[in-house]
């Protein structure tokens, strides 16, 4: 079973021990390392249950040089049935809660209400109204386990009490045996305890057995107890259950994710399409304003270029004279306030008109500004009577972006 912390039921379940075969088997400790196998084989020789219709579990008691001393308790798949199944499905804790042995449940109560049990080989009679038993504990370990319906009577207690403590005689276990003790109703009940003993037993009245009990069984899941009699059957129809909800889930989920993208897909173009027209009308609203604003703008970058000099057909003029060499001689000027200058000359070398062509470049003007977006070279031959280098040079001014409604 899987150890990890988990919440527990307010009502944990576990198995009746007289309905279960129960037995204590003492292993070579050689087998520690393959103890699961090693029980599997044994339980399978002691269990008088058809194959494949009963489960069995055990657990470690102690680990002691002469071997390992193991629990194991079986019981018929219909008989555990009826140990909870119904109350853990309903809770769903089916296949997540351990399916205890009562005895081991019992044992753990009663070491909590009587730490001085733990001392020593003390026989233990419990007489509760749901069952009765018979424990044997060796420093608190439980080495003999007996289990009886709620009906047997005293002599079959008294019996069964003599000969677990011949058998612990047989095993060299009942040396150091101490009081005995009996929990029940009255003191009347102690008497098949004492009758085996031959001496009188502690008695302590038994209570509320079921808290007792249910105290043990809570000890014992928390301290990780490995004890678990669930049965493959209830493990499956835990997980079919599980996958049905998942199933159900996803399908539920898949069913939400449809209805939101149909809901989508009906709403969001109509949602847009007001949301455009929203906008469309509130774009109109606003047209006369953006066209005087259009308007204003035109006007003031209009006075801006005629109170603009920078690139005035006379600056163009006189930044051309005074990037050219002194032997250029310009043989036309076209200007074009908006667009460029267009230049021919006459030079005595080719690296005049590079020089001339560089020079315009990199001119800036007074603001800082670039006032040529390019200097572009269309005509660069020699004059065949002249040997002069005549030119043809286009002067291109920044292009101003304007806004488009």
């Amino acid at each position: 079973m899987d150890k990890k912390r988990q919440s527990l039921p307010d009502t944990l379940p576990s198995v009746p021990t007289f309905e279960t075969v129960c037995a204590r088997l003492t292993l070579p400790v050689e087998a520690e390392e393959t103890l699961a196998d090693a029980v599997r084989l044994e339980a399978e020789a002691i269990m008088p249950f058809e194959e494949g219709a009963y489960t069995f579990s055990f657990e470690l008691l102690r680990k002691r040089p002469e071997g390992l001393d193991v629990l194991v308790a079986g019981a018929a798949d219909e008989t555990l049935a009826q140990c909870g199944h119904d109350a853990l499905r309903d809770a769903g804790l089916l296949g997540t809660v351990r399916l205890d042995l009562s005895a081991l449940g019992w044992a753990r109560g009663i070491l909590a209400r009587r730490p001085d049990v733990a001392q020593g080989v003390r026989p233990v009679l419990l007489r509760a109204p749901g069952e009765q038993l018979l424990l044997v504990l060796s420093d608190g370990v439980p080495v003999a386990v007996r289990g009886f319906a709620p009906e047997a009577p005293d002599a079959t207690l008294a019996r069964e009490a003599t000969l677990a403590l011949i058998q612990l005689g047989m095993d060299g276990e009942a040396g150091a045996l101490g009081r005995g003790l009996c929990l029940a109703a009255d003191e009347a009940g102690a008497a098949p305890l004492r009758e085996a003993l031959g001496e009188e037993v502690a008695f302590e009245p038994i209570g509320d057995a079921e808290a007792l009990l249910q105290q043990g069984l809570r000890l014992r899941a928390e301290e990780g107890a490995p004890f678990d009699l669930t049965p493959q059957a209830w493990r499956d129809e835990a997980k079919a259950a599980r996958q049905k909800r998942l199933l159900i889930l996803g399908g539920s989920a898949l069913g939400v994710a449809w209805l939101l993208c149909a809901l989508a897909l009906f709403l969001l173009p109509r949602i847009y399409g007001k949301l455009a027209a929203d906008v469309g009308a509130e774009l109109a609203a606003q047209h006369g304003a953006y066209l005087e604003v259009l308007e204003l703008r035109d006007r003031v970058e209009l006075i801006r270029r005629y109170e603009d000099h920078s690139r005035s057909a006379l600056e163009m003029l006189r930044l051309l004279c005074a990037c050219k060499a002194p032997n250029v001689v310009f043989l036309s000027f076209t200007y074009n306030r908006d667009a460029a200058v267009r230049v021919t000359g006459l030079a005595d070398d080719t690296a005049d008109v590079y020089g001339l062509k560089d020079a315009l470049e990199k001119d800036v003007g007074p603001e800082g500004e670039k006032r040529i977006a390019a200097v572009t070279i269309n005509r660069l031959t020699q004059d065949a009577k002249t040997r002069r280098q005549r030119f043809d040079i286009e002067i291109a001014f920044p292009v101003t972006e304007e806004e488009t409604l």
